[in-house]
């Protein structure tokens, strides 16, 4: 899938499609669940706050099994949909997980278990893991003063359902979930939904929900918001044309950013290159893997886990080698519905799914489709990005410089949980 058009002032358009009714049975009602997230920066924002403490603790044993759950599903998910597309890939691991997790607290039964396994809880108990996820956020809110994060959730039903009050009561808990009943039938209802999304974003996503048709239910909403600088940014002045080397060989002209004075850590292999670049006090950072001239991005996607990212940035050595990257600015969209059936999720999608904790008198719920659409720029000052996902559900060797040109892999990631917010791979820069 080409990653969709319109990135220049028109990235709030076409932002949710519902699902196309007719292949659903004409007796069943929709429900929708969407996520956001964005991450963005802000060229005063190193002047907005002097404290440049972190603020780390320890995780908790539950934190940690969350965290190793979701980044092990991004993983997964990220190799499966790189496999798929040859173009620039970019989704927010973390946005998903919570939606989905949102979703799977109405589970039942088999589709339960099924949801349990693709995301990869490893938690015994379902209070467990909200829990984790509730202190998770409050860690990733509170670690970085120089870095904002927010997170935040809704779920907006039609007005003549009612959910079941241990559904909205655990969502509330532990995703400060907003519950709001809608008039579904009123052209406004996706405005309501949408203007909630677009505060939630700080304006970078405008529009979520296209349309409420007469057949949907319910929309969960997750909005994830980052807005961060580097700590060492790179130099306006020095930013010029250069040569980027594509995996078939040809060469494109594009424009490259030279940090000169700064620090980030560095290793490389036989194979692959590391750059890991921080952003404000230094607890959340870029990390960038390319491979080698003979190799692939894709051979890098496959060795990408928990164990090997740790081990290639625990043998990193602290860098002050100019660097060059490109500037760029990429769009992405797609259908999950695939990736989450061979992930192990189909029982959710078909008619034997048991969404039956969720709506009150309404026990035959199953999901739709998963959509994920996102945004990303990365240039001088920091990184700009946005990501929306909508779950659809119804009834049933040492160089002078360091040169990043050619495709490469990159996470936008929490160092002291090692949670991972957003992950992408960068075929060609736009």
């Amino acid at each position: 899938m080409q990653p969709f058009a319109g990135h220049k002032g028109h990235w709030e358009k076409d932002l949710y499609v519902a699902h196309n009714a007719t292949v659903m049975n004409k007796n069943m009602l929709l429900l929708s669940i969407a996520t956001a997230a964005a991450t963005l920066f802000s060229g005063c924002q190193q002047d907005e706050v002097a404290d440049n403490t972190p603020n780390v603790r320890a995780l908790t044993v539950q934190e940690q099994k969350t965290v190793e759950s979701s980044n092990d599903f991004a993983f997964r998910a990220f190799a499966q949909l790189s496999e798929e597309e040859q173009d620039n890939v970019f989704i927010s691991p973390l946005s998903i997980s919570m939606a989905l997790t949102m979703t799977y607290n109405g589970a039942n039964g088999a589709t339960k278990e099924a949801m349990r396994e693709t995301l990869g809880f490893q938690l015994n108990s379902d209070e467990d893991i909200n829990k984790s996820y509730k202190e998770l956020d409050a860690l990733l809110k509170g670690v970085d003063k120089k870095v904002v994060f927010t997170s935040a959730n809704s779920l907006w039903h039609r007005n003549d359902f009612k959910l079941q009050a241990p559904f909205a009561e655990t969502n509330k808990t532990y995703f400060n979930a907003t519950v709001k009943g809608l008039d579904f039938a009123s052209p406004t209802a996706k405005d309501q939904i949408n203007s909630w999304v677009k505060s939630n974003t700080n304006g970078k996503i405008e529009k979520i929900v296209e349309e409420v048709t007469p057949r949907h239910v319910l929309f969960l909403v997750n909005a994830i918001y980052f807005k961060g600088t580097w700590t060492y940014p790179f130099d306006k002045k020095l930013t010029k044309p250069g040569p980027f080397r594509k995996e078939d060989g040809n060469t494109i002209t594009h424009d490259f950013m030279t940090m000169k004075n700064g620090k980030y850590l560095y290793f490389q292999d036989q194979t692959k290159e590391v750059i890991d670049l921080p952003y404000g006090n230094q607890q959340y950072s870029m990390t960038i893997v390319m491979p080698k001239a003979d190799r692939t991005v894709q051979q890098v996607v496959e060795e990408l886990s928990d164990a090997n990212l740790n081990s290639w940035l625990s043998a990193a050595d602290t860098s002050k080698l100019e660097l060059h990257m490109p500037k760029f600015k990429l769009e992405y969209g797609k259908k999950l519905n695939q990736m989450l059936e061979q992930q192990g999720m189909g029982i959710a999608f078909s008619p034997q799914a048991d969404f039956s904790r969720m709506l009150e008198g309404q026990a035959g719920l199953a999901i739709s489709e998963v959509m994920h659409k996102t945004f990303v720029e990365v240039n001088e000052e920091g990184t700009e990005a946005a990501a929306a996902t909508s779950v659809g559900m119804v009834l049933t060797s040492i160089p002078s410089s360091i040169r990043i040109d050619r495709p490469f892999v990159f996470l936008i990631r929490e160092k002291s949980s090692n949670a991972i917010l957003f992950i992408g791979k960068l075929m060609q820069p736009e």
